[in-house]
């Protein structure tokens, strides 16, 4: 009975194993002085996001050829209010391996930040042994799928809707993420009733 009792309490405190996923999108958080990370390195499909956590109204581009114009097909504009996002699927078709400058502009025009993204060609064969390049994940993981990457999230095991982010320049702190699996609460009640019935029996036999 003891060792039945140990067991179901070790079980009962060991936490779940979490089943990590690989994703296709990278975040890259635009604050106020700062940006988070100002360094990617991506594979062929993967989309890169920028999202803005600041109050100024910025804009995003991306010169392709290095022509100097920002005009040409495979050339990136958009606006970043605050608040929103922009997103670029550097899809196999348009993009090649290469090092692509992303730049994060102030309203008036002035440079607040560089982005220097490195493709990655994607000749991964999902049946092969061959490794991944090194250091890359195959897109960001997602371990608590509280929808926010791994490289940005600054509270771990969150419930997907728990805010993540930090608001402005200031980090908020985390929200507690006090779920528990079904599992889990099976295995409590079951130690509970466990330990009345070897009181329950200790009881009697004292008796």
């Amino acid at each position: 009975m003891r060792t039945a009792l140990a067991l179901v309490f070790l079980i009962v405190l060991t936490p779940m194993a979490v089943s990590a996923h690989g994703a296709d999108k990278f975040s890259v958080i635009v604050r106020g002085t700062r940006m988070d990370p100002d360094t990617v390195q991506m594979l062929q499909n993967d989309t890169v996001e920028f999202l803005s956590v600041n109050n100024s109204n910025r804009s995003v581009r991306m010169d392709f050829n290095s022509d100097g114009d920002y005009n040409d097909t495979y050339d990136f504009n958009c606006n970043l209010p605050s608040g929103a996002m922009c997103a670029l699927e550097m899809n196999v078709t348009n993009y090649t391996g290469d090092l692509y400058i992303f730049e994060i502009l102030e309203d008036d025009g002035n440079l607040a930040f560089t982005l220097n993204l490195t493709l990655i060609n994607d000749t991964h064969d999902p049946n092969s042994s061959v490794p991944s390049p090194s250091g890359y994940s195959f897109g960001n993981l997602d371990v608590d799928e509280d929808g926010i990457p791994d490289n940005v999230d600054r509270c771990v095991n969150t419930e997907p809707g728990v805010e993540v982010l930090p608001l402005g320049e200031d980090f908020q702190g985390c929200d507690a993420d006090t779920g528990i699996s079904t599992f889990q609460s099976l295995l409590a009640i079951l130690f509970i009733a466990l330990i009345g019935m070897w009181m329950s029996t200790r009881m009697r036999k004292e008796g």
